[in-house]
């Protein structure tokens, strides 16, 4: 690879995510910091931020907003608030300039659900009509609680709060 590190510039590059090229440090110090990322994260190995000098963490949160930027391609918010591949990581970034969907009937797959406080989301993966009632609503979300990427029920786990975007 050529090219010089985008924090060091008197070292050679060995890896690059997105535009940005890194030295082997910064590589080593991706890794260690990727290793100590939440098992319910997903994905992993891009959820880490820079420190300076050589250091790199764990970016902190619960990566929710971020499994759902990767899902949908969103990059979005200052460069600080995204991942090492560019992806947003807050729920407040990845909603700005999104509609709102004014009616819980016009609810559709793909559509990012966000809840009151605004501090989680995650993805519509199924609508189902129900005669008379508002519809069964299944969100796809990276839960800290469940351990995983888990698939819940709208109105039984979220007790049918929140917004849905699109």
């Amino acid at each position: 690879m050529t090219g010089k590190c985008i924090h060091h510039p008197g070292r050679s590059a060995v890896v690059q995510f997105g535009t940005d090229k890194y030295c082997e440090k910064c590589k080593s110090g991706q890794e260690a910091a990727a290793k100590l990322v939440d098992r319910h994260v997903d994905p992993k190995a891009c959820f880490v931020w820079y420190r300076g000098g050589d250091k790199w963490e764990r970016i902190t949160g619960t990566g929710c907003a971020h499994w759902v930027a990767h899902e949908k391609g969103i990059k979005k918010g200052a460069r600080i608030h995204r991942c090492l591949e560019g992806y947003t990581y807050r729920v407040p970034d990845l909603i700005v300039g999104r509609k709102a969907v004014a009616d819980i009937a016009t609810v559709k797959v793909g559509d990012i659900y966000v809840n009151p406080r605004k501090d989680h989301c995650g993805l519509v993966s199924s609508v189902t009509a129900v005669k008379g009632k508002p519809p069964r609503i299944e969100i796809r979300h990276c839960s800290s609680r469940q351990g995983k990427v888990a698939k819940n029920d709208f109105a039984t786990y979220f007790h049918s709060k929140g917004s849905f975007y699109r």
